[in-house]
């Protein structure tokens, strides 16, 4: 577009502009390959000395990770914020998941509340009984799933208070 605009601005011809075009691209190289060398900005990573894993050890890693990460959040939990900032992050955060799991239990609520009405409703759809239901107890199931998930976003915010409070911390801070 610009290129265009710039051929009218300036009288060229169509042929010369079309010349000139191919003329950059055969002295452009289109292989251009970026490099940490090349750039000069950063230095090269050095390689990696870890062995190559094999399936088993891949495995293995990927139990000790998730084990690791289950003990992370109990112990997250058992380490309570030791200054204000702390405390109103830790708040900020828990809150925030509470009302993530509140808009993702209204949603599947709002999608549950569609599917029964086009249970009843829908006359287009062959078999809609069928068809609909097994929607409908998907649904149901995934609403039941969000609901705990709300629940223990919940209780997360109750734990929190209780452990400012027995901190003997400023109640404010929950703010």
């Amino acid at each position: 577009m610009v290129f265009n605009s710039m051929v009218f601005a300036q009288g060229v011809s169509l042929g010369d502009a079309a010349r000139q075009e191919r003329a950059r691209q055969k002295n452009s190289t289109g292989n251009l390959k970026i490099t940490n060398e090349t750039l000069g900005t950063a230095e090269a990573l050095p390689p990696s000395a870890e062995p190559a894993k094999t399936d088993a050890d891949t495995a293995k890693a990927a139990d000790g990770k998730s084990e690791d990460k289950t003990d992370a959040k109990v112990d997250a939990t058992a380490e309570s914020p030791h200054d204000e900032a702390g405390w109103r992050e830790a708040f900020k955060q828990a809150r925030d998941a509470v009302k993530r799991a509140e808009d993702r239990t209204e949603v599947l609520q709002l999608e549950l509340n569609k599917l029964n009405l086009d249970l009843l409703t829908r006359s287009d759809i062959f078999n809609r009984e069928g068809q609909i239901n097994p929607l409908i107890d998907a649904k149901n199931k995934e609403l039941a799933e969000a609901e705990k998930a709300l629940s223990a976003a919940r209780e997360k915010v109750t734990q929190l208070e209780t452990d400012l409070r027995r901190s003997g911390s400023p109640s404010g801070w929950a703010r």
